[in-house]
C-alpha cells in the first residue's frame, strides 16, 4: 500500500535525502571548483586539503539551508521559489566561508586564503544544487501521479484540491474513479456511514489519509472548522513532559538572562533618546494573558504617542527604528526569566482582545495551555498576523498555527523557530 510520504518529497525522509544530496553535491561543486582555478585534474592531496575544512563549511551550509525553509515541504516541492531561496542561501553561506578562513589563523600560515575558490565554488554549488533538487531529487522519489478522492467536504478541503490541482509537484490528481488514495474526516459525525466501504476497499490496494493530517502536511497547520473536541482530547495533552519541560526552562533562564544582561548597555541610551524626544515614560507597559489564562505584564522601550485612546496613538520616530531594531522587545527578556514567558510559544494577547476571541473563535482558549513566547510557529509563518487591532479572521489562522506547534512542540521544533527567527530578525521582516 501506498503512504503519502511515498509519493512525494515529505516528512522527514525527503528532508533527509534533500540534506544528504546536498552535502554530496556540495563535495563536487569543491572538486569541479579546483578543477576550473587550477585547469588541471586535482590531485589527492589538494582535494584533501580543501575538503577537511570545507566539510565543516558545508555542515553549515546545510543549517543556513535549513533556517531558510528549505528543507521544509513548501520549498521541496514549489520549483518557482528554489532558484532564489538557493541563491540567497548560498551567498549568505559564502560570506559565512569567508569569515571561517580569513578569522582562524591557522588557515593562513597554511596558505588556505581561498578568495576566487569561494567565488567559483558559489557559481558552481548554486547550479548543482539547483540542478539536484530541481530535475534528480524528484525522480529518485516520484511514483506517477496518484489519483485521490476526498470523502469529505469544507473550506480546509477545498484549499487542498486547489492546491493539488494548481501543483503537479504534490504528485497527486484528483479523480472521483479508481483513487489510489482516499482523504477522509476521521472526525465527522457520517463517518460511520462509509467505514464499511472505506474497509472493502483496503483489499483493491487504496491507501488512507485523514484530513487533518493531509492538510497539516500542506500548509504547516490545523484545518480549524475540521477540528473537534475529540481531536484535542487525542493531539493535544496538557500531561507535563518533565524532560522537555525542564530543558525548555533552563534554556530560557540561560539564554534570556544572558543575552538581559548584555543588553543592559542598551538602556541607557535608548533611556535618554526616549526622554529628549517627547519627555514621556521610558517603559511601555501592558497587560497580556499568560499560561492557563492568568494575566501577565509585559514591559517594552515605549514606541508610541501618549494619547489615552490606542486607535489614536501613532509610532513615534525614535519608536520606529526602535521596532525595526527590535530593540524595543529587550526588557521582555526579564519577563521570560521570572518565567512569565517563554522564548518560543504563542505570542501573548491583550485580555480584551482574548475575550472577544473567545466567543468568536471555537478552542482559542487552548493556545493558553502552555506559557506564550517571544516568538513561536505562528509569527513566523502567518503573513498578516494583527498587532493592534482586533480580526477574528486573521486570529482565527493565527489559532490554526498555534496549534500546530501545541501538537508537535518538542526541543527540535523549538530549535527550528529559534534559527528561523534569527534570520527573520536579521531579514528585518519582523516578528
Amino acid at each position: 500500500m501506498l503512504s503519502y510520504h511515498n509519493m512525494t518529497l515529505g516528512g522527514k525522509k525527503g528532508a533527509l535525502l534533500l540534506w544528504l544530496g546536498d552535502l554530496a553535491f556540495f563535495t563536487v561543486a569543491l572538486w569541479l571548483t579546483l578543477l576550473v582555478r587550477y585547469g588541471q585534474w586535482p590531485s589527492g592531496k589538494i582535494f584533501w586539503l580543501h575538503l577537511v575544512p570545507f566539510s565543516f563549511i558545508f555542515l553549515v551550509w546545510t543549517v543556513i539551508f535549513f533556517i531558510s525553509d528549505l528543507y521544509r515541504r513548501q520549498s521541496m516541492l514549489l520549483a518557482q521559489s528554489l532558484a532564489p531561496l538557493v541563491l540567497r542561501a548560498q551567498i549568505i553561506n559564502s560570506l559565512i566561508a569567508g569569515l571561517f578562513f580569513y578569522l582562524i589563523p591557522y588557515f593562513q600560515k597554511i596558505g588556505l586564503t581561498p578568495r576566487l575558490n569561494l567565488l567559483i565554488d558559489l557559481i558552481i554549488s548554486f547550479g548543482l544544487i539547483v540542478f539536484w533538487r530541481r530535475s534528480l531529487a524528484p525522480r529518485l522519489w516520484r511514483t506517477r501521479p496518484v489519483p485521490v478522492r476526498f470523502e469529505c467536504e469544507g473550506a480546509e478541503v477545498a484549499a487542498l484540491k486547489e492546491v493539488i490541482a494548481r501543483e503537479p509537484s504534490f504528485n497527486l490528481i484528483l479523480t472521483e474513479e479508481r483513487p489510489q488514495l482516499v482523504v477522509y474526516d476521521k472526525y465527522s459525525g457520517d463517518l460511520a456511514l462509509k467505514l464499511r466501504d472505506l474497509y472493502r476497499a483496503l483489499f483493491r490496494g487504496v491507501s488512507f489519509v485523514s484530513v487533518q493530517d493531509l492538510y497539516e502536511e500542506f500548509f504547516g497547520r490545523e484545518p480549524l472548522s475540521l477540528l473537534t473536541e475529540q481531536w484535542f482530547l487525542e493531539q493535544i495533552s496538557h500531561r507535563p513532559k518533565v524532560a522537555y519541560d525542564l530543558f525548555k526552562r533552563l534554556m530560557d533562564l540561560l539564554v534570556a538572562g544572558v543575552l538581559g544582561l548584555v543588553s543592559l548597555v542598551f538602556y541607557p541610551p535608548i533611556a535618554l533618546t526616549i526622554k529628549l524626544t517627547d519627555g514621556g515614560p521610558v517603559f511601555f507597559v501592558d497587560e497580556r494573558v499568560g499560561k492557563n489564562g492568568r494575566p501577565i505584564k509585559i514591559y517594552k522601550f515605549r514606541s508610541m504617542t501618549l494619547e489615552p485612546e490606542l486607535d489614536a496613538r501613532q509610532i513615534t520616530r525614535v519608536g520606529g527604528w526602535l521596532r525595526r531594531t527590535r530593540l524595543d522587545e529587550l526588557p521582555q527578556l526579564w519577563s521570560v526569566v521570572a518565567g512569565a514567558q517563554s522564548l518560543i510559544g504563542p505570542r501573548p494577547e491583550k485580555a480584551d482582545y482574548v475575550a472577544l476571541y473567545r466567543q468568536e473563535i471555537p478552542f482559542y482558549e487552548t493556545r493558553h495551555l502552555i506559557p506564550p513566547g517571544l516568538s513561536g510557529w505562528a509569527q513566523l509563518y502567518q503573513a498578516g498576523h494583527p498587532h493592534f487591532t482586533t480580526s477574528a479572521e486573521a486570529t482565527r489562522e493565527k489559532l490554526s498555527y498555534d496549534l500546530y506547534y501545541l501538537k508537535h512542540r518538542s526541543l527540535w521544533l523549538d530549535l527550528a523557530i529559534a534559527l528561523k527567527t534569527i534570520k527573520t530578525l536579521v531579514s528585518r521582516r519582523g516578528i
